[in-house]
């Protein structure tokens, strides 16, 4: 099973994006999102992007994501112990 996390795009040439996930940055194919700007969200699986999100969708999975890993309460505020392991 693979679970995909939203990625912000950092930069983009028609081919080829940065994408920004959790810190860090990877590169990612924009074979099957051509248009992709600066600022969009998007998925990516296996170094290619596979689909364009909007700001509603990546806020929802970031916060699903903080509640599946411990981070974050289901208000999407952050967890004391989550807190207290990044210190």
């Amino acid at each position: 099973m693979c679970l995909m996390a939203p990625a912000r795009v950092v930069a983009a040439d028609g081919r080829i994006c940065e994408v920004r996930v959790g810190g860090r940055t990877d590169k990612a194919s924009m074979m099957l999102e051509p248009d992709l700007q600066v600022g969009d969200w998007v998925l990516v699986n296996a170094g290619t992007v596979v689909r364009k999100l909007d700001e509603d969708q990546a806020a929802e999975m970031a916060r699903a994501f903080g509640i599946v890993y411990g981070l974050t309460d289901e208000n999407g505020q952050p967890l004391e112990s989550a807190a207290e392991a990044a210190s």
